[in-house]
């Protein structure tokens, strides 16, 4: 089936035997289990119809070379090489279609003699991660091949070795979820061909991996709230196969059922995770826990968190005005969420200090969304950036990703949250940004600061609804949907604010909710020069929302920034923001007041 073969063993190089017991117990998870449309992919596959998700159906040649790449995506060629899309053959032949086992051995056989180990013919054919996937394939294979087709079982059996062998190597270990699936797949191989010091190695090398992938508030390390979920599930999944293999789990793998409550405090009151990192919309479910149930069924079933406002080391601050009771169901809610802690991690994005905004049913303030992994793609360049976040940027400087922005001061009022974050990514400049929210009120103040070692150009960016239309108002801009409006209100003397959509040239204005989708969305840029400033941002929202307008902006003797805002037909507002605290206070109050009520 394929071009250059190696020729095909009798037998191995040396006598293998294997546990079916294992084999078959250890068979389950996403790729393995039985679904609905199991007997139309075994179908589609034995008639040369090959469909990786999310990609499109690609027909298969006569002979695969294991170098093709048709929509050249380096996602579709590791999933090619995987080999996970055979196991709908294996569940069909389990069903009485043992014919199709012909199909599996064909295609498995051919990539066998094809691709030795580290020298196959792509560059994903050993990759991390794409090895253990496909061991677990091979593996789950033999009992049908056993019954059915057992002149292919002593090849298999050797591959497994090989893979075995590449997985106990250590250079060959990444990290994140890809070096879980290494563990796991050395963990399978072990069981299933009784290999005891594997089975060890791999247990090892997880409980230890455990203890800096998930923190003990059960964040894990990647950076992406989608991938929470993922590598959640994935745990689980590994901490069973464990205790199958070896009759007991470690203490360690405990750190991973703390997960759902932080998961939970990131799901938006649509029922779908906030897309921060490498993120799409995303819906939680199933997990066997009652947070998840909760935010899952809209408040119909389950259980809520206890606490409004969640605060995680990891890096995430998320607040909502209500998990839903007898005056606000919990879809009406509003909602934001704020970044701050590693800028170098696996899925995440340089997005220190960024902010989302969910008020009205939808979102205000949007992340950017993953859209793809191909590194030289110019969209997924920009959707990484800081610029493509609600945050600051510097112009002319490299962002350092070894950067940890931090989070040095946090308040909880009774109608406001306060939080202050620091940033040093920017060679010479340090970025501070106040964040005052009330989402009782529908209001918040972003105070942006900067003081650099030379002249430099800030950008404070705003990436509005992909559906947002706006209108330039006296003192600031209406961002509107047909449903839902937000008003951002500057100073006088903050330069006009210009807003950008759908551009390559410089990129900017884009947002990706899903795989390759990708959209213009109207973003908002205010800039600023110098070695020292700020810029100050208020905003209204939420469908009633009213025009806002910062009247004043002033530097109390104590150190503090007192502005006053005012509200069209409604109320005005004082936010007092010292270095210790601040103030919300409705009504027009003297700057001498706020200092006492702080001091």
């Amino acid at each position: 089936m394929s071009e250059e073969p190696r020729d095909e063993p009798a037998v191995p190089s040396h006598p293998l035997t294997y546990s079916r017991t294992m084999a078959e117990r250890l068979v389950f998870g996403a790729p393995f289990d039985r679904t609905a449309r199991d007997a139309a992919l075994a179908q589609e596959l034995r008639s040369g119809i090959l469909t990786l998700p999310p990609h499109r159906a690609w027909r298969m040649p006569a002979s695969i070379t294991w170098r093709e790449n048709p929509y050249r995506e380096p996602n579709w060629v590791a999933q090619l090489h995987m080999l996970r899309w055979l196991d709908p053959l294996r569940r069909r032949a389990l069903a009485g279609d043992v014919e199709l086992l012909d199909t599996w051995w064909d295609i498995a056989g051919s990539w066998i003699r094809s691709n030795p180990p580290g020298r196959g013919r792509a560059t994903y054919s050993w990759a991390d991660m794409v090895e253990a996937a496909r061991a677990l394939t091979l593996a789950f294979a033999l009992p049908a091949l056993e019954d059915h087709r057992p002149q292919h079982v002593p090849t298999i059996l050797d591959s497994l070795r090989e893979h075995g062998e590449w997985l106990v190597d250590p250079r060959h270990i990444r990290t994140g979820n890809h070096a879980l699936q290494q563990h796991q797949g050395l963990l399978v191989i072990g069981a299933v061909l009784e290999r005891p010091e594997w089975i060890e190695l791999a247990v090892e090398r997880s409980s230890a991996m455990l203890m800096t992938s998930y923190d003990d508030q059960g964040v894990n390390e990647e950076g992406a709230v989608q991938y929470h979920q993922i590598n959640y599930m994935w745990w689980n999944n590994l901490g069973r196969r464990v205790e199958i293999a070896t009759g007991s789990t470690p203490e360690t793998f405990r750190r991973v059922r703390r997960a759902p409550l932080a998961m939970a405090h990131a799901t938006r009151p649509d029922g779908r995770y906030e897309l921060i990192g490498d993120t799409e919309e995303f819906t939680p479910r199933n997990l066997g826990h009652p947070a998840i149930d909760w935010v899952a069924s809209a408040g119909e079933q389950g259980i809520p968190p206890q606490d409004r406002v969640a605060v995680l080391d990891a890096g995430y601050v998320f607040g909502r005005s209500t998990w839903g009771d007898e005056h606000t169901p919990f879809d009406a809610a509003a909602f934001y969420s704020a970044r701050f802690g590693p800028q170098d991690r696996i899925h995440g994005h340089v997005d220190g200090m960024a902010l989302t905004l969910w008020a009205g049913g939808e979102s205000l303030l949007v992340d950017s969304g993953k859209f793809a992994y191909d590194a030289t793609d110019e969209h997924r360049r920009h959707l990484l950036s800081r610029e493509a976040h609600n945050s600051v940027s510097v112009d002319g400087l490299a962002y350092d990703r070894t950067t940890r922005v931090e989070l040095t001061l946090q308040r909880r009022h009774d109608a406001h949250e306060h939080f202050r974050f620091e940033d040093r990514g920017y060679r010479g400049v340090t970025l501070t940004r106040d964040l005052v929210i009330s989402l009782e009120l529908g209001v918040a103040l972003v105070v942006d600061a900067f003081a650099s070692e030379h002249e430099v150009t800030v950008h404070q960016w705003w990436h509005l609804h992909p559906d947002a239309g706006h209108r330039v108002e006296e003192h600031g801009l209406l961002a509107q949907t047909s449903a839902n409006r937000m008003h951002l209100g500057w100073p006088a003397g903050t330069p006009r604010p210009r807003v950008t959509k759908g551009t390559t040239d410089p990129m900017q204005g884009w947002f990706s909710p899903s795989w390759r989708n990708i959209r213009p969305t109207r973003t908002v840029d205010v800039r600023t020069e110098g070695t020292r400033g700020r810029v100050v941002t208020a905003l209204t929202f939420g469908p009633d929302s009213t025009p806002v307008s910062v009247d004043a902006v002033t530097d109390s003797e104590d150190g503090a920034v007192v502005v006053h805002l005012g509200r069209t037909g409604g109320t005005p507002l004082t936010i007092a923001i010292s270095p210790r605290d601040s103030l919300l206070a409705v009504g027009h109050h003297a700057v001498e007041d706020t200092s006492k009520i702080l001091d």
